[in-house]
């Protein structure tokens, strides 16, 4: 009895797998064995990443993935001082590398820069100051030999603020609470 179960559950294993099969299919190209969907697309799992039959490579078949696993958020991102809208030297250094990457890349179509702000102070003042920081780091970039026309730019003020200080009173503190907020975000939107 126990192995009939076996059985049918193995049976109806099978069968649930045979659609996968027929809709997916596994294509060697170059050095990296990739799987692809009916349309011929690249399959990618739940975190964005190539399907692959190997485990190591040499080409990139997963159509700029490569660049987004090299760069992480934080790297990706630019502070600022407060009430400020200059680069610092280390901001510099960062956006130095960021420009060294995206240049050395064929998969970067172009790159969004939005620019952010804390809490304190006017709200129609923090956009322009967020609008401020986000054309500084795009003077920069382009200083470096990035193409303004694939850059685009947002002010989006004191939206999405990351830092939780509502029990800080004093100024000083405060200020230095909110540091997180006063930011620009790099995206970098690959071919895809």
């Amino acid at each position: 009895m126990i192995n009939i179960k076996k059985a049918s559950l193995l049976a109806a294993f099978g069968v649930m797998l045979i659609p996968a099969a027929v809709y997916a299919t596994v294509e060697t190209s170059g050095t990296q064995d990739v799987v692809r969907d009916a349309r011929g697309d690249v399959v990618l799992n739940t975190h964005g990443n190539c399907v692959v039959t190997k485990w190591d490579s040499g080409s990139d078949e997963c159509g700029g993935r490569d660049i987004l696993s090299r760069l992480s958020r934080e790297e990706r991102t630019v502070y600022f001082d407060f009430n400020r809208s200059t680069l610092n030297t280390k901001e510099k250094a960062k956006l130095d590398e960021i420009a060294k990457i995206i240049l050395d890349s064929q998969e970067v179509e172009n790159v969004d820069i939005i620019g952010f702000a804390d809490k304190i102070g006017n709200p129609s003042y923090n956009k322009v100051l967020s609008k401020r920081r986000a054309e500084a780091v795009k003077s920069y970039l382009a200083k470096k030999g990035l193409k303004t026309k694939s850059i685009y730019v947002e002010g989006a003020g004191e939206s999405k603020s990351l830092t939780k200080c509502d029990a800080v009173t004093e100024r000083k503190d405060l200020i230095s609470c909110l540091a997180a907020d006063r930011r620009v975000e790099i995206k970098l939107n690959v071919k895809r």
